[in-house]
């Protein structure tokens, strides 16, 4: 089968590679979309290490059901279903309270040095790792189910409650998904921060108040609305010194901060902030199982939304070349999907 091999910054080589054979537990999936992930744009080009050459990327994946072994029953060949990319014991610590994204022994398909990633024709995954999808849902929709589960499972796990006031810090997909999923428990009010017009644009649409930083002082601006308060609870989509900072500053004496964003790997903050204004600091790592149905319950109610994400379809021949362009800079898209049998 063909793959789009990683080989190091900016190279990603398609090469045939062997088909994927189906253990007992699982069930052979033919890719049909893969979503283009920041985590996986920057890995590509070297700066960040979490992705490295001889690697298969590709973690937000849709397909249909390819092969399945005598006797694993759940799914027809040719059902449409998406991946849960992250492979979990089932038996440690943090699985038994269901916290399976920080399995003590996880690993992460297309992100894990031997997992094969979805820029691949085909992959083999556990059997508890896939969903079904109505069949209706295009396979680009189904690419974007991933994103919204980190949206859904950053909430879960926040101490949100109805009648809070929320910032979100970060409006690319996580921060939107974020979004999404705070207006499933009925905030009093929710401001976005951010700079780019049309992800403020899009924020404004589903119901948010939008802050433009190179226009207004988001923390001026928070604290001016709230009666000199801040917010209930802030979430960190970016996951930069700055955007943090930001956070903290916008969130009330004795509220609570969630950490989503994961780029900076070492980032400066007020720890006298933290402490006297007694502030909670939570660290939140994708999702499980439940919110993954939750996600996919969103984007098969929400398709108008959904086809607001998907800013770009690009085959699976011309994905390298985007890719590319991503890295550099010379484009900015909210989210690309690889279609595997896009017509041109």
């Amino acid at each position: 089968m063909k793959a789009l091999v990683y080989k190091g910054p900016y190279r990603m080589d398609m090469e045939e590679i062997e088909n994927p054979e189906a253990n007992e537990d699982e069930i052979v999936v033919r890719v049909r979309a893969v979503g283009m992930c920041g985590s996986d744009i920057h890995g590509f080009s070297g700066k960040t290490g979490r992705r490295v050459p001889g690697m298969v990327m590709g973690h937000e994946i849709a397909g249909e059901v390819h092969a399945v072994k005598t006797g694993v029953r759940g799914f027809e060949i040719g059902a449409r279903v998406v991946v849960q990319p992250i492979l979990y014991c089932g038996a440690c610590d943090m699985c038994r309270i269901r916290e399976t994204s920080v399995c003590l022994d996880k690993r992460m398909v297309g992100v894990n040095m031997g997992l094969t990633g979805g820029l691949s024709e085909y992959i083999a995954v556990p059997k508890r790792n896939l969903f079904s999808v109505p069949a209706a849902m295009p396979f680009a929709y189904g690419a974007l189910v991933e994103p919204f589960a980190v949206g859904v499972g950053a909430v879960r796990r926040s101490a949100i409650r109805k009648g809070d006031t929320v910032v979100i810090v970060g409006s690319g997909v996580i921060g939107l998904t974020i979004l999404v999923a705070v207006f499933r428990e009925k905030p009093r009010k929710v401001y976005v921060v951010d700079q780019i017009e049309r992800k403020l644009d899009m924020a404004k649409e589903i119901g948010a108040v939008p802050i433009d930083f190179t226009k207004e002082d988001p923390v001026e601006s928070v604290l001016s609305q709230t009666d000199g308060k801040g917010a209930d609870i802030a979430f960190e989509a970016v996951g930069i010194s700055q955007s943090v900072k930001t956070a903290m500053a916008v969130t009330k004496t004795g509220g609570s901060v969630v950490w989503v964003g994961n780029a900076q790997r070492m980032i400066e903050v007020d720890m006298q902030d933290v402490v006297v204004g007694q502030k909670t600091i939570q660290g939140v790592y994708c999702y499980n199982d439940e919110d993954f149905r939750t996600a996919i319950e969103i984007v098969e109610n929400e398709t108008s939304l959904a086809s607001r994400f998907v800013e770009r379809e690009v085959s699976f021949h011309d994905a390298t070349a985007l890719f590319e362009r991503l890295a550099r800079g010379e484009e900015e898209l909210l989210r690309a999907v690889v279609v595997f049998d896009l017509k041109q």
